[in-house]
């Protein structure tokens, strides 16, 4: 009986550490978020006020390309990072699920089967890879619509 006891003292304290271990992935990538964020919105002011009638038209329009170009990727990196992080999220769901199979109460398992019938979750990465794409797309019209007006 013991033993069994320490055996069910190390699921839980090993469920307790892998959560925690899911916390600081979580921690990482909104400090990569903010990263991201903080970055491409300097940028995009940048290149806004760097258009055709900005206070800052008079910059070389090479450097102009070099800048959009460089918030380009960027933001394709955020968007890959993105990517990654979702994968490590379902593994490490996926890791969840398979612990709690021999626990009481299975949290992360049910609160995945009701967020899938929820018309209104969306896994909050791809969300996120939505904006990337939308600040790629604003940066490729930036670079457009500055070298239709020169």
């Amino acid at each position: 009986m013991a033993e069994a006891s320490l055996i069910a003292n190390q699921r839980i304290e090993q469920y307790k550490a892998y959560m925690q271990d899911v916390a600081n992935i979580g921690s990482r990538h909104e400090t990569a978020r903010a990263f991201y964020l903080s970055v491409l919105s300097a940028l995009l002011a940048f290149v806004a006020l760097a258009g055709t009638d900005g206070p800052l038209s008079d910059i070389s329009s090479n450097l102009f390309v070099v800048i959009s170009l460089g918030a380009i990727a960027i933001c394709v990196l955020w968007f890959l990072q993105t990517l990654s992080f979702g994968a490590l999220y379902s593994a490490k769901l996926e890791q969840l699920h398979k612990m709690e199979e021999r626990l009481p109460f299975k949290n992360f398992t049910n609160e995945h089967e009701v967020l899938k019938e929820d018309w209104k979750y969306f896994q909050l990465t791809n969300v996120e890879c939505f904006v990337a794409s939308i600040f790629i797309i604003l940066f490729i019209a930036a670079l457009v619509l500055n070298s239709c007006s020169k």
